[in-house]
């Protein structure tokens, strides 16, 4: 019976492995995020208790960056596991593409996996947005955090593009933790 629990306890930790790798990030987020507001001044205005946690599916952004000139309204958009892509199309949907490794004969040839594509959902960056703000520039960030593989664009015709953090993407610009960072760094 020991040997069943014993099996049980790794098929829990495999299974669960991506949501805990999911958790730390989000709390290394929160305490990077809250670190550079405090040493630059500037303002984090949280839209709900668990604003770290915020889910792709939420609809409303999950916390505000107020800076001297701007406001950064952020929605948290998180991949479990590192090694996927993320790819948005130009119709406004998404989708995951996972690799699947076969070995034959000594060698790995990696197979990729689309996902079904996804409806983008329309995000509601002005959610609690303050009438003070109105004066300052917005900037709509979706910030991937934990950060996939790459990102890529599928066009309505031709070949995927890699795409950079920063880049806009359905009226919102993608950012990964470290480029966030460096722009709240260099905000006025």
């Amino acid at each position: 019976m020991s040997i069943l629990y014993g099996l049980l306890a790794i098929a829990v930790f495999l299974l669960g492995w991506p949501y805990f790798r999911c958790f730390f990030k989000r709390v290394t987020c929160m305490r990077k995020l809250k670190k550079v507001c405090r040493t630059k001044g500037y303002q984090l205005h949280k839209t709900h208790f668990f604003w770290f946690l915020g889910h792709k599916n939420a609809k409303k952004c999950d916390f505000y960056i107020e800076t001297r000139n701007q406001v950064f309204a952020v929605k948290l958009f998180g991949m479990p596991n590192r090694r996927t892509v993320l790819i948005f199309k130009e119709n406004g949907e998404y989708m995951i593409r996972r690799f699947t490794a076969f070995i034959s004969y000594g060698s790995a040839v990696r197979f990729p996996i689309d996902s079904k594509p996804r409806k983008m959902p329309t995000y509601h960056f002005r959610y609690r947005y303050r009438d003070a703000w109105e004066i300052k520039t917005p900037r709509q960030v979706l910030l991937v955090n934990p950060v996939s593989m790459e990102f890529r664009r599928t066009p309505s015709h031709g070949k995927e593009i890699l795409l950079g953090a920063g880049e806009v993407v359905c009226g919102m610009e993608i950012d990964s933790l470290p480029r966030l960072l460096a722009d709240l760094e260099s905000a006025l």
